[in-house]
């Protein structure tokens, strides 16, 4: 599954356009744009509620749109991928449009227009730096970025330009998808992509269609990039699932109840569902280890702290 977060409108209309998605009207909190297959399973007009209720079908894509800042950004991550049960065989795409910092160089080209491929965030407020990894080969160029909670004004981008030296661009929601996401996925699973629009916008600046006329715009220059880094995303996402998918049902059930009896958290559990596929790939009955910690009293555990000596167990063991 593919999940898609931009800030505003203006940045979702050419992707929504391009990808054929609909407005999801049951869902009120932030908006929510999916494939019209996955409308028709969530309404039971296909004949699939029942499936849909219990969680089993889910749209091959997500866009949502987040609000701007690092809190609304952070508030519509943790919304939605809690939502869909995202985890290991999911991919992040963060997009939307940037300030350049450094303005344009004597002798180089304008920015303006140009999509980069983030590879280093830095978050003004924490001054933490974040690293995606940066496993496909975008075609476009790469970029570092710092995420602030202001929108840079012309007098605010002169002083970054001198204090933000080693950065080139500025946005107000990267940092902040990043460090939600962290808790879902691995840096492997996140991409962030930002077209540039301006380097810093004039207090002058008034005229609201106009600025949202010049983000669509930019936005809709680079699509076809877009589409084609999109598509590899999902081409990952599905090797990724069909890799998930070596369990039978029964075997499935299991594991559920092990981590629900152990009360692994989030992070506990992607750790505990991978050892058990590397187990079942290696021929390695894990079964038996795990039987073996509920017949010692082992498990079920009273909490995470007691969960996490059963996930050292279980590691141990299968990498023995």
């Amino acid at each position: 599954m593919v999940f898609i977060f931009t800030a505003l409108y203006p940045e979702a209309k050419p992707l929504i356009k391009m990808f054929g998605l609909k407005k999801r009207t049951d869902r009120s909190r932030f908006q929510q744009f999916v494939p019209e297959d996955y409308i028709k399973a969530a309404s039971g007009t296909d004949g699939m509620e029942k499936e849909n209720k219990e969680g089993k079908i889910k749209p091959g894509m997500v866009l949502a749109i987040t609000g701007v800042g690092p809190v609304n950004a952070a508030a519509a991550v943790s919304s939605v991928l809690t939502e869909y049960n995202a985890g290991s065989g999911d991919q992040l795409l963060s997009f939307g449009t940037a300030a350049a910092l450094h303005g344009r160089k004597e002798g180089s080209e304008n920015p303006e227009g140009t999509m980069f491929l983030l590879n280093k965030l830095l978050d003004q407020n924490s001054d933490r730096c974040f690293y995606p990894d940066m496993l496909i080969d975008a075609m476009v160029p790469e970029a570092s970025a710092v995420t602030g909670s202001s929108v840079l004004s012309e007098r605010a981008a002169a002083f970054m330009d001198m204090a933000a030296r080693d950065y080139d661009l500025y946005d107000m929601e990267a940092a902040a998808v990043y460090q939600t996401g962290a808790f879902y996925m691995g840096p492997h699973q996140m991409s962030f992509m930002r077209v540039v629009t301006d380097m810093g916008v004039s207090d002058n600046v008034s005229d609201v269609r106009m600025l949202s006329d010049r983000v669509t715009g930019s936005v809709e220059k680079n699509v076809e990039q877009i589409l084609g880094y999109v598509e590899k995303l999902r081409e990952i996402s599905l090797e990724d699932e069909k890799r998930m998918k070596i369990f039978g049902d029964g075997e499935e059930k299991y594991v559920e109840k092990v981590i629900a009896d152990a009360h692994f958290s989030k992070v506990m559990k992607d750790s505990f569902t991978q050892y058990v596929k590397y187990a079942a790939l290696s021929g390695i009955n894990w079964r038996r280890i795990v039987e073996k910690l509920y017949d010692e009293g082992v498990l079920p555990t009273i909490d995470k702290r007691n969960g996490k000596k059963v996930l050292d167990v279980v590691r141990n063991v299968i990498s023995e």
